[in-house]
């Protein structure tokens, strides 16, 4: 479970990597939108607070001295007088003031007016006989602030009258504007705000540092006290106006807020498309590869048929035929007309021995006993050099099996998905070996084919399963003899002894590992293990240890062997 669980990290934490630092790079790019569109969403309505004062300031001015240019000209000209003695106002001239105008005498009573009445304090009306006109100063009359334009009446029949016009928060409100995406507050000298859109302020005071700005008659925006707001004055007729536009802070970044929000949002989905398209980019390369991978191993295959053809063939008959050639001549002195004519003269000696009379002559006894002891000397000789040379001969045959053997693999491997071979060969051992007692658990990672010896890697894998069996029984008779069994009783079922299988593909090669819980290896026997006189048991169906580590060296390949805390685990590794 944990080796699963590490190659399980292996193969995605590049991924996740990978999508991590897009993530990162993403949210790095909208923090960097949402700053740069935050900073100009805050310049933007900066300016556009700032020419909404610039424009209000104009248009009072103009508004003032039209105000003040129509009531003259009204009080002049604009007057007549009607039959039954009442004054009665130019319809067109009317029409240019607002609905608080009036004609009053002296005493403030309403001589005339438009359609509505106003009232307007006597000592306010008292004007100088050579003034045109004369504008007071605010006045709050109910916590309403009004402003009133005075113009005497030139004529004689309404000498003791003057025309009156009331400029109070709903007049200047028409002329500031309605439904503007800001908000607008007027104040006086005195810091009372005399108009704005929040109709709960007027009549108040509003003592800050913004309104201390503005009555110093400075210009300009400011922060404070959550909002954003631009500030001027306006020199009207009526004297000086000072004008504040000003949004809420919250207002001012609703946007960049709102465009943040959606961007966070979209990290979710833009990390699902990350990882889609890191898994995609992964598979294509994988696929690239398993085809490059695939073309060389076929051009290595097709190399290894023309070697085949043209070196290895002739090069194995020329081996053959030296191995036969030297057999024949190491026969032909194992035996041959020297054997023969030391027989001759031993049947020679025989019959001298039979003859009567040799006893009578010891010269020729002499002679026949040294020929027969020189003749003894020779035939053991030749007896010793006849075993010499059939182990000669041996080790010929020996070594041209092997060199054989060596390059027919070479030419007998083909492109192989081990995936494939691995998952044979454990439905292969299930019905052919005995594992009753063991679970087999394969986990394959998508690998590309190699090229090899499809049966003698086959013997690879079963002589490894085959150890594993072996090793997890041993262990387990074991510990029952002690009296401790390895089995755990879990529900009432027996639990299985494991075996685990899993292909890695590597940088440069194909790793296979198969991992026990057979206790593992004598670490001071490990180099015993590898002899080729040395077998730790026997194999019935694969190869033993020394045979797979020659098999994998031959094709350049690995077998690397590690004791783990519960068993053994063998690492195979193979080249792409």
């Amino acid at each position: 479970m944990v080796n699963k669980l590490n190659i399980l990290i292996k193969s995605v934490l590049p991924l996740v990597l990978i999508v991590l630092l897009l993530t990162i790079f993403y949210i790095g790019v909208i923090q960097y939108m949402n700053y740069t569109y935050r900073e100009q969403a805050i310049q933007s309505h900066k300016k556009e607070l700032e020419q909404a004062v610039s424009v209000i300031r104009n248009r009072l001015d103009s508004q003032y001295e039209l105000w003040q240019q129509t009531l003259i000209y009204l009080a002049k000209t604009g007057l007549t007088k009607t039959s039954n003695g009442t004054l009665k106002a130019d319809p067109e001239m009317a029409e240019l003031l607002p609905d608080t105008w009036a004609v009053l005498n002296k005493k403030g009573q309403t001589i005339a007016s438009n359609k509505n009445h106003i009232s307007v304090p006597a000592n306010l009306l008292n004007i100088a006989p050579d003034q045109t006109y004369q504008w007071t100063e605010f006045y709050a009359d109910d916590d309403v602030p009004r402003q009133y334009l005075i113009s005497p009446i030139p004529t004689e029949s309404a000498k003791d009258m003057v025309a009156v016009l009331e400029i109070g928060p709903d007049q200047l409100s028409e002329t500031i504007g309605s439904d503007l995406p800001y908000h607008i507050s007027l104040y006086n000298y005195e810091y009372k705000v005399v108009a704005s859109d929040l109709k709960g302020e007027i009549g108040h005071p509003v003592i800050n540092e913004i309104t201390k700005k503005m009555l110093d008659g400075d210009t300009g925006t400011a922060h404070a006290d959550g909002k954003m707001t631009a500030y001027g004055f306006s020199d009207t007729k009526g004297g000086a106006l000072y004008v504040s536009a000003w949004l809420a802070e919250s207002d001012v970044l609703r946007q960049a807020n709102r465009l943040k929000m959606w961007s966070l949002l979209s990290i979710v989905p833009v990390i699902f498309v990350f990882a889609l398209l890191a898994a995609w980019y992964r598979k294509m390369i994988i696929a690239r590869e398993t085809h490059h991978q695939r073309s060389r191993d076929v051009q290595h295959q097709a190399s290894l048929l023309k070697r085949q053809d043209e070196l290895h063939v002739p090069f194995l008959q020329e081996i053959n035929e030296g191995i036969e050639s030297m057999s024949d001549r190491l026969q032909a002195l194992t035996g041959g007309e020297d054997i023969k004519l030391l027989g001759f003269y031993r049947d020679i000696a025989d019959e001298w021995a039979q003859e009567e009379g040799l006893l009578m002559n010891p010269e020729r006894a002499e002679k026949k006993a040294f020929f027969d002891e020189l003749n003894e000397m020779f035939i053991q000789n030749r007896l010793e050099q006849e075993k010499e040379i059939d182990v000669v001969q041996h080790q010929l045959r020996t070594m041209g099996m092997k060199v054989t053997s060596h390059l027919q693999t070479g030419m007998n491997s083909e492109l192989v998905d081990i995936n494939i071979l691995i998952q044979d060969t454990i439905t292969w051992a299930r019905a052919h070996m005995d594992l009753s007692d063991v679970e087999v658990y394969f986990v394959a990672e998508h690998i590309p084919a190699v090229l090899l010896h499809p049966m003698m890697f086959r013997k690879v894998i079963v002589g490894l399963l085959e150890n594993a069996v072996k090793a997890m029984r041993k262990q387990n008779k074991a510990q029952e003899s002690a009296g401790s069994s390895r089995k755990t009783i879990r529900s009432g079922r027996a639990l299985t002894m494991k075996i685990q299988i899993y292909t890695r593909l590597e940088p440069q090669g194909i790793s296979v590992e198969m991992e026990d819980e057979g206790g593992g290896l004598d670490d001071k026997k490990r180099y015993q293990y590898f002899q080729e006189n040395y077998s730790q048991s026997t194999q019935e169906h694969g190869l033993s240890l020394f045979h797979m580590d020659q098999y994998l060296k031959s094709i350049n390949g690995k077998l690397k062997l590690r004791n783990t805390d519960v068993g053994l685990k063998a690492t195979v590794r193979v080249p792409r």
